[in-house]
């Protein structure tokens, strides 16, 4: 008895692989031949950034940990692209810089890429300070497709410890490591 329930899932299994048909079916609900292949709606892919980006800024600054690994070049599971980290810790360093020329090669630097006039001098994600509580994400609203086939959402954080909101527009782009976040614009 015991022999039969050892082989028996075995044999289905062996069954059931060899009755696969080796094309595909004909569905009755198939495209018409020569129709390009069916993709994802935009609408849907910019909700699932949407989705992504609500939970990835929660996850930032509530979870023990993430936002320093967030900010760290090395992490693969960073939220922010490499080239909008290193845009950003330029930015921060300005605070320290001592002459305009500093400014004026920051500008020069990334002027082609970012719109320097709204890179903030706080920190990643709008959060004013070194001190913040519990975040949540209150608005988080699709504004348009980037030139890039980037998502631009206006989002508005809310520090419930500190009674502090933050408003700003995030992009967000797909990498081969998934979303991103490749700027703020801090307003």
């Amino acid at each position: 008895m015991k022999n039969v329930l050892v082989i028996w899932p075995a044999l289905v299994l062996l069954t059931a692989c060899h009755s696969q048909p080796t094309e595909p079916a004909q569905s009755t609900n198939a495209p018409a031949v020569g129709a390009p292949p069916a993709a994802p709606a935009p609408a849907d892919d910019a909700e699932q950034a949407r989705q992504w980006l609500k939970t990835s800024i929660e996850e930032n600054f509530n979870t023990e940990n993430r936002f320093e690994e967030n900010i760290d070049d090395d992490n693969p599971r960073s939220i922010y692209t490499r080239q909008y980290r290193e845009y950003k810790t330029d930015a921060l360093q300005l605070e320290f810089a001592e002459t305009d020329e500093e400014e004026k090669a920051f500008q020069r630097k990334w002027a082609g890429r970012y719109d320097t006039r709204y890179v903030g001098t706080g920190g990643f994600l709008m959060v004013p300070g070194q001190d913040f509580g519990k975040i949540k994400v209150t608005h988080c609203q699709l504004k348009e497709r980037t030139k890039d086939q980037g998502f631009l959402f206006a989002v508005t954080t809310r520090d419930l410890t500190y009674k502090n909101d933050s408003k700003g527009d995030i992009k967000v782009i797909r990498t081969p490591q998934g979303y991103k976040i490749d700027d703020i614009r801090e307003y």
